[in-house]
């Protein structure tokens, strides 16, 4: 029987291994994009693999073509140009991936910029990452800070960061709500 790699510690330990983890990740920059297009196969094979180390396991539905045409279909991100998929679609893709776990699919289609050009999009791509490598630095840090603050113990943590979830979403919508497309300032 195969041992999980969390079975015997410590839920301190898992907390500070889970930490370590995500100050490890790193989002890919746009350069390191490919510059050619790719196909649907592809595109999911290199998704899978950038981030993958954010996957929780079994939950996790991986990505597939069926969801990715569907984004495509409900104007989230561009169509493929003769069935291939360009840094645009990538980068699009991650934002989505990641933002979907806690948004629903059209307030994500809310921070797109409307015409989808690759200046666009590649200014919203360069300041998603690294507003998501400042904001999981300091995610983790006020966690493993946070063993006063918080009843580490049972539901404790559980319930403050499905607490913190709730808010977090709430502020979202609201900041998406008062916000127009020239209202949008560089992080």
């Amino acid at each position: 029987m195969k041992k999980s790699m969390t079975e015997g510690k410590s839920r301190s330990q898992r907390l500070t291994d889970w930490g370590e983890s995500r100050r490890e990740f790193q989002l890919p920059e746009w350069e390191s994009l490919p510059q050619l297009g790719l196909y649907m196969d592809q595109v999911t094979l290199l998704l899978r693999q950038y981030l993958g180390p954010l996957s929780r396991g079994e939950e996790d539905k991986p990505i597939t073509a069926s969801i990715i045409n569907n984004y495509v279909r409900l104007k989230v991100m561009p169509p493929p140009v003769k069935k291939k998929y360009s840094r645009v679609h990538l980068a699009s893709l991650i934002i989505i991936c990641i933002l979907k776990q806690s948004l629903s699919i059209s307030d994500i289609q809310k921070m797109f910029p409307e015409d989808h050009s690759e200046e666009a999009v590649r200014g919203l791509y360069d300041s998603f990452v690294r507003q998501y490598q400042k904001v999981s630095a300091l995610f983790v840090q006020q966690i493993q800070a946070a063993d006063d603050t918080f009843e580490m113990g049972g539901a404790g943590l559980v319930t403050a960061m499905a607490v913190l979830s709730s808010l977090s979403k709430d502020m979202t919508r609201f900041l998406l709500r008062e916000e127009t497309p020239g209202d949008r300032e560089e992080a």
